[in-house]
């Protein structure tokens, strides 16, 4: 799933669950899972990524996706005023992909077994998708979230 996605959901259940930014952290960090558990059909773009120069395709994507994430944590800032447990939460949810990610990047297994469990949980029931069905999917799922947080 992509980052404002997972930012939307751990935002949201942080803000139901808990008052504390502390543990609205935590909560972000554990929706990251249960989210990846469904099938969410960007597994296209990891393929692309793969095929060539993949550290710089990443980082498009990422940079991409996280400009979406900070522009609508702005935005909901701007409408609500300014909340840790909102800015913990999206923050915390996005911690196993940017784990991920500094692993690709060094080229070294830096967490241990973190990325064993990020994977395992990763689409867990291998349904595969096209990317314009996931993207559409994630969209509608995101911009409904986004709109309860």
């Amino acid at each position: 799933m992509f980052l404002i996605g997972h930012g939307a959901v751990g935002a949201l259940l942080a803000t139901r669950l808990t008052e504390n930014p502390v543990a609205a952290f935590g909560i972000g960090w554990l929706s990251h899972y249960l989210v990846d558990f469904f099938p969410h059909g960007d597994e296209s773009l990891g393929a692309w990524a793969k095929k060539k120069h993949e550290i710089l395709r990443l980082f498009f994507l990422f940079a991409i996706d996280g400009a979406l994430l900070l522009s609508t944590l702005f935005w909901i800032f701007y409408r609500q005023g300014f909340s840790w447990v909102i800015l913990a939460g999206a923050a915390g949810s996005i911690v196993p992909d940017v784990m991920w990610g500094l692993e690709k990047l060094f080229h070294k297994k830096i967490f241990g077994r973190a990325d064993v469990f990020h994977n395992r949980n990763h689409n867990f029931f291998h349904i595969s998708m096209p990317l314009w069905v996931g993207l559409v999917g994630q969209a509608i799922v995101t911009v409904a979230v986004w709109g309860m947080v």
